[in-house]
């Protein structure tokens, strides 16, 4: 009977080292991926879509292998619990980091910037409103903003927010900016000119022409910010891949462009660790959530997958700072709202 037992746990044990082994090798082999594969015409474009996917649970995968490495260290196996840690270790070692790190230094005058999905609209407009009115925002970004919304929202605060860019849709893809202070120059709603030779058919419309990604700017102190509300497409096929990629390779380009400081904020169905946001970094860009604690996800709000969200809503800053990042409260949105303060030094 022991020895039976003894055989039993030594193939879980194969068996967890192997998947652990596995797990690890595909990690690796999701950032050897280029972006360009992301656009090809070929079977590529589905080893794009594989290492996305990859890349977009990386986290949750090693937590995963975490649980792994702790039942081998029970087995007292420390050869292969130590070999099986290494790829978790590098993946969670940068969301441990951020526990323990300094706070930033505050900024004597922050400007203060909500982003916020409403989910087609169907977020609640009290819970919206309560949302705002605690944090205070000087720059709100809506994404999924349908003329049912907008009129509410414009009813409880329009007089707070006089200073509005809105690209209505009755769709997923309509998109707003509110601003406390005036606007500098006519906003746009659709800046994307590099992209509008492109036609590629979807429900939602055709990227760059009929979503709008409205663009803004406003002064703060003497110098100007150019704010920039972006919605990818969500990576439920293939061609939605494609336009992240676009989408992406368009705002590289205007920010190699842009002299400014720039805040990019939205859904961009992608996360922290995806190429496109390799790609934006690249570009001069950081993210707001190296000033927030931990993994901060935002989707989705709710259900067992809710419990470690993945971070898909997004606030990059080129040109500013910022001293603090978290998420905000829910509002009635598969979207939890990510709220950021920043400004010069």
């Amino acid at each position: 009977m022991l020895e039976s037992r003894r055989r039993a746990v030594l193939r879980i044990r194969n068996v967890v080292v192997m998947c652990c082994l596995l797990g690890s090798a595909l990690l690796m082999l999701a950032r050897l991926v280029p972006g360009e594969w992301g656009v090809s015409e070929d079977s590529r474009r589905l080893a794009y879509a594989v290492a996305f996917f990859t890349r977009t649970f990386e986290s949750h995968a090693a937590l995963g292998m975490c649980a792994g490495v702790c039942f081998l260290m029970l087995l007292r196996s420390w050869a292969a619990s130590a070999m099986t840690a290494i790829i978790p270790a590098v993946v969670l070692a940068p969301v441990a980091w951020t526990f323990v790190r300094p706070d930033p230094q505050p900024l004597s005058k922050p400007l203060a910037v909500l982003t916020a999905n409403l989910l087609v609209g169907h977020a609640s407009v009290d819970r919206v409103v309560r949302l705002i009115e605690i944090e205070a925002p000087d720059v709100i970004f809506f994404q999924e903003y349908t003329p049912a919304k907008a009129e509410k929202l414009i009813e409880r605060l329009g007089a707070v927010y006089p200073y509005r860019v809105e690209g209505m849709r009755e769709h997923s893809f309509g998109a707003a900016i509110y601003s406390r202070r005036p606007f500098v120059g006519r906003p746009e709603l659709f800046p994307h000119e590099a992209i509008r030779g492109h036609v590629w058919a979807r429900s939602a419309g055709e990227v760059g022409i009929w979503d709008p990604q409205p663009r803004a700017v406003v002064r703060h102190g003497d110098r100007e910010i150019v704010l920039q509300n972006v919605h990818f497409a969500p990576p439920i096929r293939i061609s939605y891949l494609r336009e992240q990629r676009v989408m992406t390779g368009w705002l590289c380009e205007w920010l190699r462009a842009e002299r400014r400081a720039v805040v990019i904020a939205g859904d961009l169905n992608s996360t922290d660790a995806s190429v496109n946001l390799d790609d934006l970094r690249a570009a001069g860009t950081v993210s707001v959530r190296a000033a927030g604690r931990g993994m901060m996800g935002t989707w989705p709000s709710s259900g067992l997958a809710g419990v470690v969200p993945v971070g898909i809503d997004h606030i990059l800053i080129r040109g500013v700072r910022c001293d603090r990042a978290r998420i905000g409260s829910g509002i009635d949105s598969d979207h939890l709202p990510l709220v950021a303060s920043v400004g010069f030094e």
